[in-house]
């Protein structure tokens, strides 16, 4: 027994170096190995941190948007209010006409001139001194008396809005300037118009635009008969 150790003892005391090394390499690829293991593992934590997580387990997760509560107004962010247009209607300007002439842009046979021209007006036949109303509010912007056109009042409503009165009685009624309201008289049917003489008495009305004659049945409501 004493000689088998002997024998084993003597084995280790010379090959002590290569046992050392031999203890040596093994630890350093243990050592190796484990830290390869440990940084594998971190990488699949870093691509799939969730993975390691228990997935019912929703408590660190952020949940969903919240539902907002009532909106809450804001004073000056309310949305304007859509832009109140009003409409206008003008009244007659001779009431219970006889006949009406109207608009027209085409040629029409003048008898007074004895030849075709466009009417850019609207006629009001009725018997000479009818009364002749404003149609609407508005300002007396001229009174005038041309040896042709006869006796005319122009009346501003504002906004480029003109009516114009032609073929009226000597102007006794309106002076330039003057506020008139809508159905006020501002003068009385004739026969002044001398363009237009052989058809009669009658108001020659007009509406301009901007400048602009259009036809006045725009503005106009004609009560059905």
């Amino acid at each position: 027994m004493k000689q088998t150790e002997s024998k084993a003892l003597n084995f280790f005391k010379r090959n002590a170096v290569y046992l050392i090394l031999a203890f040596c390499i093994l630890a350093i690829g243990l050592s190796v190995t484990l830290v390869l293991v440990h940084r594998n593992n971190e990488a699949q934590q870093l691509e799939n941190p969730l993975d390691q997580e228990d997935p019912s387990d929703n408590t660190d997760l952020p949940s969903g948007p919240e539902e907002p509560d009532d909106p809450v107004d804001v004073p000056g962010t309310e949305e304007p209010d859509e832009p109140v247009i009003d409409v206008i209607e003008f009244i007659m300007p001779v009431e219970n006409a006889t006949e009406i002439a109207g608009y027209s842009e085409s040629m029409v046979f003048n008898s007074t001139l004895g030849r075709f021209s466009a009417h850019t007006a609207i006629d009001f036949f009725a018997a000479e001194g009818t009364p002749v109303y404003a149609v609407e509010d508005g300002t007396v912007e001229s009174v005038t008396n041309g040896i042709l056109e006869g006796v005319t009042v122009i009346i501003d409503h504002g906004d480029g809005l003109k009516t114009v009165y032609n073929s009226l009685a000597d102007p006794e009624e309106v002076s330039v300037g003057q506020k008139v309201a809508r159905g006020d008289k501002i003068g009385e049917v004739s026969v002044t118009n001398r363009q237009e003489y052989k058809d009669g008495a009658h108001l020659h009305f007009e509406v301009t635009e901007n400048g602009e004659t259009i036809d006045p049945g725009k503005y106009l409501v004609f009560e059905e008969k």
